[in-house]
């Protein structure tokens, strides 16, 4: 009978924490993206991977996801640990905190990676980063011309992709979300492993660097006082090869 009532009693807190986790209005949704060493003769020039490394945290007061954008949390202290060093990440606005390698963020593959969020206690989500992916693009294809790319087969959960063009350095295409509802639905998706580029992003005949980084997001059980329904963090490290655009 008390084995009976002490089995009761554990079902009850666990039913109990998993209210506390699913109510919790700390909202953190964050992606952490690393850049390999560029293919000669390529240079991103003022495109903002040229940067680097580069980590964007967005926080939100919520506990429903059409309320996501509505609070943003600018009031916290934020923090990248990566391999046991820990890295800040400054206050923009809307609740959004960044840091590139410019500010001394590095990259690693296999790197044990906890971003900490200081605001009333302590909040945390942890993951080790993946590889950078295996690609199969194309050396060349005409203008206007869509590009697919696949990472079907390689162990991600979602992928993103971006095109810069290289005689100025400007993005063409980015499928990296910028703000925390798009990035939730990146997050939360079944995510396909094959992006179709859009025409529009090799308008002009030239050269051009396509970026791919294969995804893949932390495991919730790591999650430490967040809303673990609407909180993620993922990561991963973008390839880049060059691509000649023809008339």
């Amino acid at each position: 009978m008390i084995f009976a009532l002490l089995l009761g009693c554990a079902d009850f807190l666990a039913i109990a924490d998993t209210f506390n986790d699913l109510t919790n209005p700390m909202v953190v949704q964050a992606w952490y993206i690393g850049v390999e060493p560029l293919p000669e003769g390529v240079d991103l020039g003022a495109s903002d991977w040229d940067a680097g490394s580069s980590a964007r945290v967005m926080l939100a007061d919520a506990t429903a996801l059409e309320d996501l954008g509505d609070s943003p949390i600018d009031d916290a202290a934020v923090e990248l640990e990566v391999d046991g060093e820990g890295f800040a990440l400054f206050p923009e606005s809307d609740g959004n905190f960044a840091a590139t390698s410019e500010d001394g963020l590095p990259w690693a593959a296999a790197a044990d990676t906890v971003l900490r969020v200081d605001r009333d206690g302590a909040h945390h989500l942890s993951m080790v980063t993946p590889d950078a992916p295996e690609l199969d693009v194309p050396e060349s294809i005409d203008a206007g011309a869509e590009l697919v790319v696949s990472l079907e087969g390689q162990d991600y959960d979602n992928m993103m992709v971006t095109v810069v063009r290289l005689a100025d350095g400007e993005t063409t295409y980015d499928s990296l979300p910028t703000d925390i509802a798009d990035l939730y639905r990146l997050t939360h998706a079944a995510g396909s492993l094959e992006a179709e580029i859009p025409g529009s992003a090799f308008r002009e005949p030239g050269a051009y660097a396509v970026g791919v980084a294969g995804l893949v997001n932390a495991d919730p059980d790591s999650y430490e006082d967040v809303n673990l329904a609407l909180s993620a963090l993922t990561a991963g490290s973008l390839r880049f090869t060059a691509v000649h655009v023809g008339e």
